[in-house]
């Protein structure tokens, strides 16, 4: 076992092994990836980063390599100032020893937003990396119009199976979805999500969640929960990646 100053460097931790070891037995569907602090949050003031440690972004990465399409909330996207995926050369080669027919060179972007205000990096970009807009059919894409692809679907908001149906009719079958909450929240309602992979990271927000805080407490539009079965825990220094699988 590595010391702890090397596991808070991020040193000690082979990413694309792990992953290629661990999560590219995803054949297809929609796969989640978040951090969680102990005490419920997946974000410290608005933002991931304070959560994440270094081999939790390295796993996060790596996840993206073994997908087609990252797909993302607009607010997400905007307070992380989301472009189009990049790929390491390690990454790179991660993605070509577990290449499928029809996958590109690196995956896309797809962006879920009802007002199609998206940030200027994901749109300021070559055509062959453009993202995919994913709206309702009653949204201005104005703003979009030539510089995204668009699936626009639903009257009364966004429709996410047809979207997601979509999506895979374009060959991008391994979906990674990286949030926000309210994302994973309608996509969990329409029962879309085939694993939830997050790690669980030694921080402590208090920043109000539903166990504690009924105020912070909405409401699930589920009679029950549903339930996924544990794949893996794994520890690594005070980390723990968790996947869970239906």
């Amino acid at each position: 076992m590595s010391d702890q100053t090397d596991v808070q460097n991020g040193t000690g931790f082979d990413a694309p092994s792990f992953a290629e070891r661990l999560y590219a037995d995803f054949p297809e569907g929609l796969r989640t990836n978040m951090v969680m602090s102990i005490d419920g949050s997946v974000s410290f003031r608005g933002r991931v980063g304070p959560l994440s440690s270094p081999a939790d972004r390295a796993l996060f990465h790596a996840l993206r390599a073994l997908s087609d399409v990252v797909l993302v909330g607009a607010a997400t996207a905007r307070v992380e100032k989301y472009g189009p995926p990049t790929l390491s050369d390690e990454l790179t080669e991660l993605r070509s020893r577990n290449r499928w027919p029809g996958a590109s060179d690196i995956p896309r972007l797809a962006i879920v937003t009802l007002t199609c205000t998206l940030p200027e990096r994901s749109l300021d970009v070559p055509p062959e990396h453009r993202p995919i807009v994913i709206t309702s059919a009653q949204a201005d894409t104005s703003a979009v119009r030539g510089r995204a692809e668009i699936i626009a679907l639903g009257d009364d908001g966004i429709d996410l199976t047809a979207a997601i149906a979509g999506l895979r009719a374009r060959g991008l079958r391994r979906i990674n979805c990286e949030g926000g909450p309210s994302l994973l929240d309608k996509l969990s309602e329409a029962d879309l999500v085939d694993e939830f992979c997050v790690t669980m990271a030694p921080q402590v927000t208090a920043e109000g969640n539903p166990v504690t805080d009924p105020a912070a407490a909405v409401r699930s539009p589920l009679d029950t929960p549903r339930r996924f079965r544990l794949k893996h825990a794994v520890p690594h220094g005070d980390d723990v990646f968790l996947r869970y699988v239906r």
